[in-house]
């Protein structure tokens, strides 16, 4: 009997589903659009309408709305999964923005509960 590895956790943060649309540029280059599939502090989940040739560590400067809440945020690409959807890590918020999306993480959290 084989039994598969058990992949280990690396996120510090849970993360939720949440919906909205997305708008990023790679490099600072051509504008993408895509959706939000889900968020927690340090990251998010994101689909891209075109597959492109992304790579990973991909700078990505990303605007983003959830409930009517929007972001600006610099990332970096951690994951390309086989779907084209990428996982993303946030290195750049404003303090303010930081606490806003904490309020919109709690708000998450309550609907998913």
């Amino acid at each position: 009997m084989t039994s598969s590895p058990i992949r280990k956790e690396r996120r510090s943060q849970p993360r939720y589903s949440c919906r909205g649309p997305i708008d990023f540029r790679i490099h600072g280059w051509y504008l993408r659009r895509g959706r939000i599939l889900n968020l927690c502090l340090d990251g998010c989940l994101i689909e891209p309408q075109l597959a492109t040739d992304y790579a990973v560590g991909d700078q990505l400067e990303m605007r983003f709305e959830v409930n009517r809440l929007s972001f600006r945020v610099l990332c970096i690409v951690r994951q390309i999964r086989p779907s084209g959807h990428l996982g993303v890590e946030i290195l750049c918020l404003s303090d303010r923005s930081r606490r806003q999306l904490q309020e919109l993480i709690e708000e998450l959290a309550r609907v998913t509960s």
